[in-house]
């Protein structure tokens, strides 16, 4: 090697060098100015279990879009250790665009006893070293527990088995506690929600109002055929959220639940309206820090919100009133509701039944007072003052723009604002 060619790969390692401690340096500043939005969605999958993309191609396409943090929650599996995955017919197209992505040089395949080209599955400890970067992006491992309701478990150290019960409540207890445990014995920060109460009508409020230790649930998820809007004999998603929060923090005297969006994304190759595709739901999360444990410590206190579209610039609730600033874009008109229910409600309840009078088993009927509109408000900064005998209040921005990526009609992006609950 010549002393010139010593020379500049010496001013290339310096310069590169120099870059690095830039970038760390940008990132530093930017979680020292405060508490800040961060994007993120905490349900996807990946061909580790159902998903039909590599998770290096998954975690790309958000990081690319704009996300900071990304939750891969596969099916009763974390991705650890190693796994070869033969390269199928109906394989072939993706794998193929991996490759031209990523090149021979990460991605590793083999012949196996049949002929048959295998792929090996990269790891979250490999994928994390080519994606991460502090401050900028953050990969988060999860687990979709897939009983006969699924939950996601968030920020796992050990994959948690399907707990089992006797009643979908049971399931879902057993479940939640397994997390918790997992969490006290390890130290670990762990968040975990219900997933899709409505997906094949597996779940009902009556189910999740009784839960300990149960904090999040998915008030909507933008696969295709999980009916978060429910339909004629059973409850929407937001109907539960204000049955729960009602009777949970009225009859129950547990604690608040939280809604969260996400993407439950599957499908990475054909976009429309009933797939499981990127991008169509997500959560932001005010904290200080991009890790796993600031943002999961703001989701616990409710330092979020959940959309399809609508973005927030900010959320306040100072004194006795709420108030939402929206980050408006051009030519989009935004009416924010102000939802809750006020003590001395009306909490009778009954049972749903079909044209021939046989009981469904479904969430119950309850009054309009559970989950009222209690103010409505147009523009782009909207307020709410308690009057005193509110059980909670939450706020939901609906936009004037179709969400385009859903396939129900009439279907506007939307944001949904926490409940604020005070305490009397």
């Amino acid at each position: 090697m010549t002393t010139t060619g010593r020379l500049s790969k010496r001013v290339v390692l310096c310069s590169l060098v120099l870059i690095c401690m830039v970038v760390g340096q940008a990132a530093f500043a930017d979680e020292q100015a405060g508490p800040r939005w961060w994007k993120g969605n905490l349900h996807s999958h990946t061909f580790w279990s159902d998903g039909d993309d590599f998770p290096e191609m998954v975690t790309q396409w958000y990081k690319e879009h704009g996300y900071h943090f990304l939750a891969l929650s596969d099916h009763n599996i974390l991705s650890q250790g190693q796994r070869w995955m033969p390269v199928t017919d109906a394989r072939r197209a993706a794998f193929d665009k991996y490759l031209a992505r990523f090149a021979d040089e990460w991605v590793e395949t083999r012949t196996n006893d049949k002929g048959q080209t295998e792929v090996r599955l990269k790891p979250l400890s490999e994928v994390r070293g080519l994606f991460e970067q502090a401050g900028r992006f953050l990969l988060i491992q999860s687990e979709e527990i897939t009983d006969k309701p699924h939950l996601n478990a968030i920020n796992l150290v050990d994959l948690i088995p399907p707990q089992g019960g006797s009643t979908m409540a049971d399931i879902l207890q057993n479940n939640i506690d397994a997390v918790l445990a997992q969490q006290k014995k390890t130290g670990q920060t762990m968040l975990v929600h219900v997933n899709h109460p409505n997906f094949q009508w597996a779940l009902t409020a009556e189910d999740m109002v009784g839960l300990k230790g149960f904090r999040f649930f998915e008030v909507y998820n933008a696969h295709g055929y999980v009916n978060n809007e429910g339909d004629d004999l059973r409850a929407n998603t937001e109907r539960m959220w204000d049955i729960l929060l009602t009777r949970r923090l009225a009859e129950q005297g547990a604690g608040v639940v939280y809604g969260v969006a996400t993407d439950d994304a599957h499908n990475y190759h054909k976009f429309d309206a009933r797939a499981a595709n990127p991008g169509q739901a997500w959560v932001a999360v005010r904290a200080t820090h991009l890790t796993p444990e600031s943002i999961i410590r703001a989701m616990d206190a409710g330092e979020f919100y959940s959309s399809t579209g609508v973005s927030l610039k900010d959320v306040a609730f100072r004194g006795k009133t709420l108030t939402v600033h929206i980050d408006a874009e051009p030519g989009v008109t935004y009416t924010t509701q102000f939802i809750g229910t006020r003590r001395g409600y009306d909490p009778a309840s009954r049972v749903v039944t079909d044209a021939e009078g046989k009981e469904i088993r479904t969430t119950c009927r309850y009054s309009k007072d559970v989950g009222a509109v209690l103010a409505q408000v147009q523009g782009t900064t909207a307020s709410y003052e308690f009057q005193g005998d509110e059980i909670y209040v939450r706020a939901k921005v609906i936009s004037s723009r179709a969400n385009e990526k859903s396939h129900v009609a009439g279907e506007r992006e939307a944001a949904w604002v926490q409940p604020v609950v005070i305490e009397q």
